[in-house]
């Protein structure tokens, strides 16, 4: 198959190409890192007509304003680590991409902006990005509108994301009270891809919110109050009763591990990231993150 392969400079210029490929019947494939879409184009997953290649894009990496931090489609997760402040603005995706999967290859060509698009249940920046109170910017050639990354995951593998679309900024808000934050996954091999992940933020009213991924087709959020989060008996027993309101149909499922697995261990790995993140309240007379 011949295709067409489209390097714009600006977003103008990719959302006029998206526009005109779409126009003419034919299917773009979005290039940011490549880590995810060269795999899938050598293995035919996907048969695009045209591959737009966001390396030359004019839009930078990572920048900051009083409000938030900001990751345009092609910044990395070695670019968010070597941000000086990004360990302070943004921890919790700070503590993720130190640990992602794949080691420095990944780190330096995997963008986060990719893994939010294609929105897989076990990747590590979906949730992150929840748990994060993230927002997320689509261009088209007809203009911009801004969701939230809760929104933008609508279901496993499909984000709310036209043809005609592509992501160009994602909005780290600022949250003064969150005092504390921990990340745990679960994978049953150092280079094999997550089965469960908790991202936990701890407010300054001592309330946790964790996020889960991997254990419904999308991020799954849940708030416990500051009784239960100081015990880890009381939020295995809370984080069992959401469990336990859902059906069998609301869990994820694939090769790495079956639904009831999922289930079994949710708990576990929420108390692990709790316990991360208690690690790091001011009062532990450890650096606040």
């Amino acid at each position: 198959m011949n295709r067409h392969i489209i390097r714009p400079r600006t977003v103008a210029e990719a959302t006029t190409a998206l526009a005109e490929v779409k126009a003419r019947d034919g299917h773009a494939l979005i290039v940011g890192g490549g880590t995810i879409a060269i795999p899938q184009l050598t293995r035919q997953e996907v048969q695009p007509t045209d591959i737009v290649d966001l390396g030359d894009l004019d839009v930078p990496r990572i920048w900051r304003d009083e409000s938030a931090v900001h990751l345009g489609p092609a910044a990395t997760y070695q670019s968010l680590i070597d941000t000086p402040y990004a360990e302070r603005r943004t921890p919790l995706l700070h503590l993720m991409a130190k640990g992602i999967t794949g080691g420095i290859q990944i780190r330096s060509q995997g963008t986060i902006a990719g893994s939010l698009v294609c929105a897989r249940p076990y990747s590590d920046a979906p949730a992150v990005l929840v748990a994060h109170a993230a927002h997320v910017t689509v261009a088209s050639a007809h203009g911009t509108r801004t969701m939230p990354a809760e929104r933008f995951l609508t279901a496993p593998e499909r984000p709310d994301l036209r043809p005609t679309e592509l992501v160009t900024e994602i909005i780290l808000p600022h949250r003064p009270e969150a005092v504390a934050h921990g990340y745990y996954k679960l994978k049953f091999a150092e280079s094999s891809w997550p089965v469960v992940t908790c991202a936990c933020t701890v407010l300054a009213d001592g309330t946790a919110e964790l996020t889960l991924g991997g254990v419904r087709g999308v991020p799954w959020k849940i708030r416990v109050s500051s009784g239960v989060s100081n015990s880890p008996q009381e939020l295995r027993d809370v984080i069992d009763d959401h469990v336990s309101a859902l059906t069998e149909d609301d869990f994820w499922q694939d090769i790495r591990a079956d639904s009831s697995y999922r289930r079994r261990v949710a708990a576990t790995v929420a108390a692990r990231a709790l316990r991360q993140a208690a690690a790091r309240l001011p009062s532990s007379g450890t650096e606040q993150s």
